[in-house]
């Protein structure tokens, strides 16, 4: 497959050679049927789907990334547990993040907190709404005492 400066293209899986059949590989079993169509548009497909694959691999290569950091965080919590219960200490780690992969919640610990695997609303993403909620209890509160006075 060639670019629009010539330039020969490789995609993964496939041999350097250009096809020169009118059909286009999608998976093992899926082809494409592009007979109808003109050999620039068979060239611009065929670079769409090389660009469409190259982006495929990106993904699974951050993919991989992210799982191999989740893992190394993962195991450093478990180590940084296993070291404050050698030394008696208690230890309680919270860990929210949002990845390619997910979003992933963990607490890990000694404690009884960890045990129970309860995280915080912050920790969980959630909003502290409580000054919000003390708020409206405050004018409720001042409503009521307007109303009250006023008989």
């Amino acid at each position: 497959m060639s670019d629009e400066k010539g330039r020969n293209l490789q995609v993964p899986g496939q041999s350097a050679e250009v096809p020169t059949d009118k059909s286009l590989k999608l998976t093992q079993n899926d082809v494409i049927d592009l007979s109808g169509l003109s050999d620039n548009q068979v060239s611009e497909l065929r670079l769409q789907h090389a660009k469409g694959l190259l982006s495929l691999q990106q993904k699974a290569q951050e993919m991989k990334i992210d799982v191999a950091a989740l893992d190394a965080s993962l195991n450093s919590f478990n180590d940084q547990t296993a070291k404050a219960t050698q030394n008696g200490a208690s230890a309680t780690i919270q860990h929210s993040q949002t990845s390619s992969i997910g979003r992933t919640e963990v607490i890990i610990g000694n404690t009884d907190r960890a045990a129970a695997g309860k995280l915080s609303r912050s920790a969980s993403g959630e909003r502290d709404r409580t000054l919000m909620i003390i708020g409206i209890i405050a004018v409720a509160v001042v409503l009521v005492a307007m109303f009250m006075g006023g008989k």
